[in-house]
């Protein structure tokens, strides 16, 4: 199987994903459960935490050099560049009235997020 169509694949179901999450699943949960209701909070950054690294790492070696550091390191660019979107956009929330709640557990699962991409690429790559 194409290592890019797999990537390709991570990133959709992702926001697939995030998009159930956010526009069904949220907003019509009644409650009932403390757990279900922090993971439900956090997953719109968790998955983009997974999905983004996904889709910059197929991404970066189309549009740079064979010989430059971003096509040589596209793994750490494409979790570092993220996480650190993913989490400027959850401080933007701090100074933006009525885009959401800064919460610093978003900003951890983000990070869980792409360091959950990290292994799974870790693994993949040495099954292919």
């Amino acid at each position: 199987m194409n290592r890019k169509f797999v990537y390709y694949i991570i990133f959709a179901i992702s926001f697939l994903l995030f998009s159930i999450v956010q526009d069904y699943i949220r907003p019509n949960y009644n409650g009932a459960n403390e757990i279900i209701i922090y993971l439900l909070g956090v997953a719109p950054n968790f998955l983009p935490g997974i999905g983004l690294p996904a889709l910059l790492y197929v991404v970066i070696p189309e549009v740079s050099k064979t010989n430059s550091s971003l096509f040589k390191n596209r793994l750490y660019w494409s979790v570092g560049i993220s996480i650190l979107g993913l989490i400027a956009n959850e401080f933007i929330t701090i100074f933006t009235p009525g885009r959401g709640v800064f919460d610093w557990n978003d900003i951890l699962w983000t990070i869980i997020g792409a360091c959950l991409f990290t292994l799974t690429h870790k693994k993949f790559s040495k099954t292919t």
